[in-house]
């Protein structure tokens, strides 16, 4: 009867390592959820030479190449000289969103690179967006 018990036990075993990953463990709970993932058209924004004081305004496109919603959820400028809009709704697989970026060039001169740092439930979570302007006085 022990012998019986153990082979039942063996061949279940088996089946259960054949099959994959049982409902409700967190990879087949991925792999049923999806996985969001941005495409961007471009990630450097060349201003060109803008005077001293100009404000610009420059739109990032991106594709959402996932097969799950992609949702922004923060949007981190290096300073305080560039603003972000950005969708307040998820974006579908296949459908395009932009992130408008806003630059202030009050105050500065000279070559100039900024990072924005894009948050969202994509992989990688955080991805780099940069404006880069020569600042001449006017």
């Amino acid at each position: 009867m022990h012998a019986y018990i153990r082979m039942l036990m063996v061949g279940f075993t088996g089946m259960w390592m054949a099959c994959g990953s049982p409902a409700g463990t967190p990879q087949a709970e991925n792999q049923q959820l999806g996985q969001a993932k941005i495409s961007w058209q471009d990630t450097l924004a060349d201003l060109g030479t803008i005077k001293e004081g100009a404000d610009v305004t420059y739109t990032f496109t991106f594709k959402n190449t996932g097969n799950a919603d992609l949702q922004i959820q923060q949007v981190i400028p290096s300073c305080g000289c560039t603003v972000a809009d950005v969708p307040s709704v998820p974006v579908h697989p296949g459908q395009q969103g932009h992130i408008v970026i806003h630059y202030h060039s009050a105050g500065q001169t000279g070559e100039q690179t900024k990072q924005i740092t894009i948050v969202s439930n994509a992989l990688p979570a955080k991805q780099s967006l940069y404006l880069k302007a020569r600042i001449i006085q006017p």
